[in-house]
């Protein structure tokens, strides 16, 4: 299996700049973060071992999805003594039609980027730290001096204007 350099290139520049989409599809189907990066590593394992099969001419996130199906399916059977979330016939629905939305969810991602602009410094570090750093609210409490209730009423909040300014925007782009 000697992949030519130029195959591993292009196959590089796919995945890096598909990698954010195909993680949240798998992150959709599997709620629990490391097993979401587990199976996102093995997907492009087995994207590299197949990319010879792979067709140019068609859209590369569908084919990739269905390698990242499979981890899912093989992360699933690995955990099978934890219990499932989802049955077999939820987790098809729910991969089918997150392929059907997509169109619709990178645009409010796009839409949640401008919105986030739009905070102040301070709330935008608030967001950030719970869950772009994922930091605990224990670390939050301390680095921000504030009270348990106070840090949570405060996410609440900002979580509530971050919909109601992509709520906005959608329906102001005539998206909604």
């Amino acid at each position: 299996m000697d992949t030519p350099p130029i195959q591993t290139e292009a196959l590089i520049l796919l995945l890096t700049q598909h990698q954010d989409r195909l993680f949240r599809y798998i992150y959709a189907l599997l709620p629990n973060e490391a097993d979401a990066r587990d199976a996102l590593q093995e997907t492009s394992v087995a994207l590299f071992r197949k990319f010879d099969q792979y067709d140019p001419s068609r859209p590369f996130l569908p084919w990739a999805y269905r390698f990242a199906y499979l981890q899912v399916q093989k992360q699933r059977e690995k955990n099978a003594r934890s219990p499932l979330l989802f049955s077999e016939d939820v987790m098809d629905l729910l991969a089918n039609e997150r392929m059907h939305i997509e169109p619709q969810l990178d645009e409010r991602i796009r839409l949640l980027d401008g919105c986030l602009d739009k905070l102040t410094p301070q709330d935008r570090e608030l967001i950030t730290s719970r869950y772009g750093l994922h930091q605990s609210a224990e670390e939050m409490m301390q680095r921000f001096s504030l009270s348990r209730r106070t840090l949570f009423r405060n996410l609440e909040m900002l979580r509530q204007r971050l919909h109601e300014c992509v709520t906005r925007q959608l329906q102001l782009e005539g998206l909604a």
